[in-house]
């Protein structure tokens, strides 16, 4: 398996250098949408349907990875001649968000934590994005919420920032930190990346031809396509822990059907290989592959989410380069069982989303906070003239 890893070195020249800087702008612009997008849907999105608009970001995600997948083969644009045109694709979609964002609205709940005159603002969105009329009742309701959390927030002092110890500090902010993070690294440390990667490898390795292997991975995309639809639909009705669960045993079962058939002798190790590779990656799509995005948006209080959503992020990130990096040393080392392990971490998930991840389907950000951190007294804002003096957390402002 060694050899099927491997790759011949590459000479250094400009093109080289060129793909290198590429990379790295493409790697930081990717990396900031992965924080920015869920976050905009999760703020936008009505509470009843947070979750399946959530979940769209990571259907784009697969559904670009499958027309990736199809237009890399040799029988399409997967050629030399062809390969610059195939990189030249890149700026439809660039140029397509440039050319619509006057279309974009502002995240109504951030307006609404930052001025009474921009609170104004945030009703007049908020009324577009609904739908209705600026002084409908459930308008007028919805704006409330979101300025009701920000009764508890402390005056900003100009020059802090707040810092990830201080955010330990707070109860909710520390039960977000760590759900968050720890379905971000399981994401990755549940192997899938190492099924998409190093699939030919290992297929390969098992006496699948070529042509096969080529088929599977278009077929593993289709199956994340289609999962990922189904988890759209099922977000909002069967709940994120469910499907967190649900996923978790799945991938956890296909890893054990997969490497039976990667230890054992038989002409029927090949086409359940097939099956397991499949159902692994289906298994993903319906729970850990789009709810780890979507929680940073509904665990984090405004101030904190774009904080909170990029340490989120960059645990993914961290955790996705050290499972790529380890795992053909693992695969050398264990062979046929190198899967195995990763079992071992989606075991330890399924302890952990039963005991600590709450059900956020259909609720409120307020509500969820209280429900992850437990009741806590308010805190006043010393210094400021504001609606929130009162003892009352009722809002009183201006519409």
């Amino acid at each position: 398996m060694a050899d099927v890893l491997g790759a011949p070195p590459c000479p250094i020249g400009l093109g080289v250098v060129s793909m290198l800087v590429g990379r790295v702008v493409t790697g930081v612009a990717c990396g900031a949408t992965t924080v920015v997008v869920p976050m905009y849907l999760g703020e936008i999105s009505p509470p009843q349907l947070r979750g399946t608009l959530g979940t769209c970001f990571q259907l784009c995600v697969t559904i670009a990875m499958l027309f990736a997948q199809v237009l890399g083969l040799p029988s399409f644009m997967g050629s030399a001649e062809l390969w610059p045109s195939y990189l030249l694709l890149v700026l439809l979609p660039a140029g397509l968000q440039l050319l619509l964002r006057a279309h974009l609205l502002e995240s109504p709940r951030w307006l609404a934590g930052r001025s009474h005159e921009e609170a104004f603002l945030a009703q007049q969105v908020l009324a577009k994005l609904r739908g209705q009329k600026a002084d409908d009742v459930s308008v007028l309701k919805e704006l409330d919420f979101m300025q009701m959390g920000q009764v508890n927030k402390e005056v900003e002092i100009p020059g802090y920032n707040e810092g990830l110890f201080s955010m330990l500090r707070d109860r909710s902010t520390r039960a977000g930190l760590l759900i968050c993070g720890m379905c971000m690294v399981v994401q990755q440390f549940s192997g899938i990346n190492n099924a998409f990667n190093f699939s030919t490898a290992f297929l390969s390795a098992n006496g699948i031809e070529k042509n096969t292997i080529t088929l599977i991975a278009i077929l593993m995309n289709v199956g994340n396509v289609g999962v990922t639809l189904l988890s759209v639909q099922l977000m909002d009705k069967a709940g994120r822990r469910a499907l967190l669960l649900g996923s978790a045993a799945g991938m956890f079962a296909a890893i054990g059907l997969l490497t039976l058939a990667l230890t054992a002798d038989g002409a029927w190790t090949s086409p359940v290989a097939v099956v397991a590779v499949v159902f692994y990656v289906m298994a993903f799509g319906i729970g850990l592959g789009p709810i780890p995005w979507l929680l940073p948006a509904e665990l984090f209080a405004m101030d904190k989410c774009a904080k909170g959503s990029g340490i989120a992020a960059s645990s993914n990130w961290l955790a996705n380069f050290l499972v790529v990096q380890a795992f053909p040393t693992l695969s050398n080392s264990l062979g046929g069982f190198c899967f195995l392990p990763f079992a071992l971490v989606l075991l330890f998930f399924l302890w952990f989303a039963h005991a600590h991840v709450p059900e956020t389907r259909g609720k409120t950000l307020e509500q969820i906070l209280a429900e992850i951190s437990g009741p806590q007294q308010p805190q006043r804002r010393r210094g400021l003239h504001s609606p929130y003096e009162s003892p009352s957390l009722e809002p009183s402002w201006p519409y």
